[in-house]
């Protein structure tokens, strides 16, 4: 190859690299916090995770009514729920999912594949148009073709991602029900491929939706390190808990680690005390 060719493709080279690395840069949120958040109403459902560097997906029952799919209202997808909600706002988010949380970095998310939903108008072309496709799809029983089979799939799959604007939901710590706007919770999901655990990717049978069967089977998946979110303790942005008793019981926790002392210490470091700190943000 001549010089002035084998210069040019050297120089073609590197601008593809430079590119590559502009386009995977993290590029931060102006407008929502560069922080997902999880929380859960109970102190001890954090500390486990906590020590086993691992957050394991649970099936959420989802209400697919605004489908208007026949007899088919609800499903179970194994997830883990996440928001990016600006820490000032996050008080409402809290008294609908309880006041224990571990918050990541956004760019730790995007990597892990976490992927924010999309919010569904019920009347809107797009939800009639994905009722239509969702229809057509569940009528087609043929196993022979191939590309039937993957728009199939993707269209469950999309269905995983996908939420109406608005619902009657349960509040997670009182158990009332309620009007709900969905798009308040910023909602991310990481939706695991549990079939690699030979477990269904989304249950539709309702003797298992609405009986204890859900959490037994959600309670098995716990520490299946194949099917759940790992990290490490330098991913935490903060560690939120509600009162200075819950500061006090998570830190005898941390300290029972077994981790080096200065991986304790930052751990703790993390810890905000919603309670004492809500005022200030």
């Amino acid at each position: 190859m001549p010089i002035a060719e084998k210069s040019e493709e050297i120089m073609l080279d590197n601008v593809q690299k430079v590119q590559q690395e502009k386009q995977s840069k993290h590029v931060p949120s102006t407008v929502q916090a560069d922080t997902l958040f999880t929380f859960v109403d109970q102190l001890d459902w954090i500390i486990e995770p906590l020590r086993l560097k691992m957050i394991s997906p649970r099936y959420c029952v989802e209400n697919i009514r605004y489908l208007h799919l026949g007899n088919l209202k609800e499903i179970a997808i194994p997830m883990k729920c996440f928001c990016d909600i600006n820490m000032h706002k996050l008080g409402v988010h809290l008294d609908w999912y309880g006041y224990y949380g571990l918050a990541f970095s956004k760019e730790w998310g995007m990597k892990k594949g976490i992927q924010p939903v999309r919010y569904i108008n019920p009347d809107s072309p797009l939800c009639k148009d994905f009722t239509t496709a969702f229809k057509a799809a569940l009528k087609d029983k043929s196993k022979k073709n191939p590309t039937q089979k993957k728009l199939q799939n993707y269209i469950l799959h999309d269905l995983m991602y996908c939420k109406p604007y608005a619902g009657l939901f349960e509040n997670r710590r009182t158990k009332k029900r309620q009007q709900k706007c969905y798009t308040d919770e910023c909602e991310w999901r990481f939706v695991p491929d549990v079939t690699m655990e030979n477990y269904d990717q989304v249950i539709f049978d309702d003797e298992i939706l609405h009986t204890g069967n859900l959490v037994t089977i959600s309670n098995a998946m716990n520490g299946l390190s194949d099917i759940s979110l790992t990290f490490e303790y330098s991913d935490i942005k903060y560690i939120i808990v509600d009162e200075i008793s819950d500061l006090n019981k998570i830190t005898s926790e941390i300290l029972k680690f077994d981790i080096d002392e200065s991986a304790q210490h930052e751990l703790i470091s993390k810890i905000i005390v919603w309670n004492i700190s809500k005022g200030d943000f």
